[in-house]
């Protein structure tokens, strides 16, 4: 089913009230312009050594389908406090993207956090970004997290978010501990004067629920005993003297409910609005009058809905949301079945195995295939998976422990435990208040068409660049390929086009079509579009196999050794020369040639830092001008964990200068630093003779046209930039002993025997063939297949081959 089905699925019962169209048409609106995406992320197991690499799948959704909408997709790695040690950027390929990250050999702490999202998320909830913990068997442990002591929780959970005097309610709870485990709970509600009112007991999980009917607005709390042995107490939500209660039962092809009120509700409060939404679209509404009654209810129809939360809210007559309540439908139509054949087993060491996947239809299909060893990839029972993650935990909040469980089987047992699910965790897609005064959400974040070649030119007037000017591009990349690019020009000084795939970086050569030298009179930058990092990455000793920035840092310092030698030697016979002479001159320095070459006006001389960015070795390992900045300056603080950097000296901000001109920090962050040739930081006082502030400035000077060229016997008489690419992916390494002598090979223990994270099928080719071989030590083996097709069903295949 699609989502245009999912829209013609409304189902209106009694008259509706006219004010609550609103409602009614903002849900549209949000559904069609503002689409929720959801990843599920495959790995290729559960556990790591340090120095090991973590592989893994990513699969986007919206709206129960493969989404559309980002062709960017963002992943992060980071330590125990929060450091953002390893990033990778991937283009979204059929709603998918792969890659991976290689685990310092000498990391901190027993686990690493992954991060998944694409730009378009990040304009929402961020509840809903895809993380998870990834464990590390021989991580050392991080002194400043690690903490033996244990607490035990207990939370309840009014059924639609209140607990009413007078009306019987339903209260859900949840008992966990401090990482959000279960475990199993007893124990008493008593009232303030020590009378017990009822009991209750947990039924799965450390969940359960029971029957309240509080006779008067009075503080009921929780007398329970924890697993040390220690009675606890737990105050329970605020009752209150008026209101409504929204009660739910999941049911064969319905959801059934029910609304009860006060006797003490006003007679403005006897008329009701009950909507049910499944991914932003509107599925069913109601008007419900308890003039005459204290209790009505209805039957939500829902066999022809996709499988999924299903979120049900009760309105009063002003369209102020008084309850809520998430429920699953299951209609077990989500998943599609594929024929995995163990065609060929050897588990001794180094044998070879092959396995025959079938396809049963014609459909397009996208799947990823990890094959480890059983005893050693910390995978277990229930844990999330592709099913269960994008039908239900991505779209609510909080753990949920061992959630395949729910999706086992369909015994009545199991869809009871999921209802419990439902009622202890929260769903807040919509903020209502919103959609009444018909808000949308500020968006901020615009997912690019792929790379866009970004350039932005400073320096010039923008009304002197001729609305039908364009650049000329040849763009090269790392594999020697070339392409032909004309880049128009949008307004001011941006040029853009998107649509571009390249990995690691490529060398972008252009010229300006119309007016020739205009790369000369001004500076021109070059970006790719792509989010910047919101938090601040620490440097890692990346293990040496791996290629890392600091290689080409190390280059850049022995050159650099090396012309200083030889300047030196060259300066010492001047001073030897310079001695038969009665006038002696003194020889200017590097920064004052510099500032003569690029200050003018009253941006020369004076009082101030100076950074010649084209002899510091260490320039172009820094993330942007402001990473290079920090701690270089005495009293000037710079803060690079927002998306756009902030700065403050003596308590003021610094006046920002690009060639010159005032600028922002938003523009200047993207000043590649291999484009800079110079940097003044005024102190605060100097700064106020160029219209600055009182908390100084900074003024960037990037290489001028002529200065920017290479010697490139391609692309002679042309300026260059450099871009920034996707992460280089790598391949996983998997040996053929066919053709491999055992005695010279070391010993082999990968716990990771095949990892494929692309096995694409469709009516042409159904059947995909698998062959590896076994390490020295495995005996068990799982085989994990997962996902999805182009309609939206999902795949999950585990086997174990022993």
């Amino acid at each position: 089913m699609n989502i245009s089905k999912l829209c013609n699925l409304v189902f209106f019962v009694f008259p509706l009230l006219a004010r609550s169209q609103q409602i009614d048409s903002m849900m549209n609106v949000y559904a069609e312009n503002f689409p929720q995406e959801n990843v599920y992320v495959h790995f290729d197991k559960d556990i790591y050594n340090a120095g090991e690499t973590v592989w893994y799948k990513a699969y986007l959704f919206a709206g129960g389908f493969p989404s559309e909408i980002s062709k960017n997709f963002y992943a992060e790695l980071s330590d125990a406090n929060g450091n953002v040690l390893q990033r990778n950027v991937a283009p979204l390929f059929e709603s998918t993207a792969a890659g991976s990250f290689t685990l310092p050999k000498n990391i901190q702490g027993k686990h690493v956090h992954f991060r998944a999202y694409t730009a378009w998320m990040e304009n929402f909830d961020t509840a809903f970004i895809y993380e998870k913990d990834i464990r590390i068997a021989n991580g050392t442990a991080n002194p400043e997290t690690a903490s033996n002591k244990n607490e035990w929780q207990l939370h309840f959970f009014p059924e639609g978010g209140n607990i009413v005097a007078g009306i019987e309610n339903n209260i859900a709870f949840k008992a966990n501990d401090k990482f959000g485990y279960p475990f199993s709970i007893n124990g008493a509600i008593k009232e303030t004067s020590g009378k017990e009112v009822g009991k209750f007991s947990s039924e799965h999980d450390g969940m359960g629920s029971f029957l309240l009917n509080p006779t008067k607005a009075d503080s009921l709390f929780a007398v329970w005993t924890d697993n040390n042995g220690r009675q606890q107490t737990t105050p329970l939500p605020k009752i209150m003297d008026k209101g409504a209660v929204l009660r739910v039962l999941p049911a064969k092809g319905k959801v059934l409910f029910s609304i009860s009120r006060s006797s003490e509700n006003d007679a403005s409060d006897y008329q009701f609005i009950i909507i049910a939404s499944m991914h932003q679209h509107l599925v069913y509404k109601a008007k419900v009058n308890l003039k005459e009654n204290f209790m009505s209810g209805g039957a939500i129809p829902v066999a022809q809905l996709p499988s999924g939360i299903l979120q049900i809210t009760l309105f009063n007559s002003n369209e102020m949301p008084l309850a809520e309540r998430i429920v699953f439908v299951n209609n077990h139509e989500y998943a599609f079945a594929a024929d995995a054949v163990i065609a060929k087993k050897n588990v001794s060491k180094r044998g070879e195995n092959i396995i025959e996947i079938t396809m049963p239809d014609t459909l397009k299909s996208n799947l990823s295939l990890s094959v480890t060893d059983a005893l050693a990839d910390g995978i277990s029972p229930g844990q999330d998976n592709i099913i269960s993650r994008l039908l239900c935990t991505g779209d609510i909040k909080g753990y949920v422990h061992r959630p395949f469980y729910y999706f086992s089987n369909s015994s009545d047992s199991i869809a009871h435990f999921l209802d419990l699910v439902m009622l202890t965790h929260g769903w807040r897609r919509f903020k209502w208040q919103q959609l009444a005064m018909g808000k949308t959400p500020l968006i901020k974040h615009f997912d690019q068409d792929h790379l866009v070649l970004d350039v932005n030119v400073f320096g010039v007037n923008p009304s002197s660049i001729s609305k039908n000017e364009f650049l000329n591009v040849i763009l090269k990349k790392k594999d020697s390929s070339t392409q032909i690019l004309q880049v128009p020009h949008l307004s001011g000084g941006r040029f853009a086009l998107g649509g571009l795939v390249f990995y690691d970086t490529a060398k972008a050569y252009y010229s300006f079509n119309i007016n020739r030298n205009l790369s000369n009179e001004a500076a021109v930058t070059f970006g790719n579009g792509l989010m910047r990092p919101n938090r601040t990455i620490k440097p890692l000793t990346i293990a040496s196999d791996v290629w890392a920035a600091t290689d080409s840092s190390l280059l850049n310092r022995n050159r650099f050794i090396v012309e200083e030698t030889a300047n030196k030697t060259f300066s010492n016979q001047n001073v030897k020369t310079l001695e038969a002479v009665t006038v002696k001159a003194r020889a200017k320095s590097a920064s004052q040639l510099l500032d003569e070459k690029y200050a003018s006006g009253l941006f020369s001389g004076g009082d101030a830092y100076s950074f010649d960015f084209a002899n510091d070795p260490f320039a172009l390992s820094a993330f942007n001008i402001f990473t290079y900045l920090q701690g270089k300056v005495a009293g000037l603080q710079i803060n690079t964990t927002g998306a756009v950097p902030s700065l403050q000296w003596r308590g003021s901000t610094p006046g920002l200068f690009l060639n010159e001109m005032q600028t922002d920090a938003s523009a200047l962050q993207n000043v590649a630093v291999s484009d800079i040739a110079y940097v003044k930081v005024f102190r605060p006082g100097e700064a106020a003779i160029l219209g600055g502030s009182a908390g100084g400035a900074i003024a960037v000077y990037t290489k001028k046209g002529i200065e920017a060229r290479r010697n490139d016997e391609n692309f002679k008489g042309l300026d260059r930039a450099q871009i920034i690419g996707y992460t280089l992916t790598k391949e996983f390494y998997s040996p053929d002993y066919h053709n491999m002598d055992d005695q010279t090979e070391s010993e082999d223990t990968r716990s990771t025997l095949f990892w494929k994270p692309y096995i694409l099928t469709d009516k042409d080719n159904r059947r995909a063939t698998i062959r590896f071989f076994n390490n020295d030590i495995t005996k068990v083996m799982r085989l994990v297949i997962e996902g999805i097709n182009e309609e939206g069903k999902l795949i999950r295949v585990e086997k174990i081959i022993q």
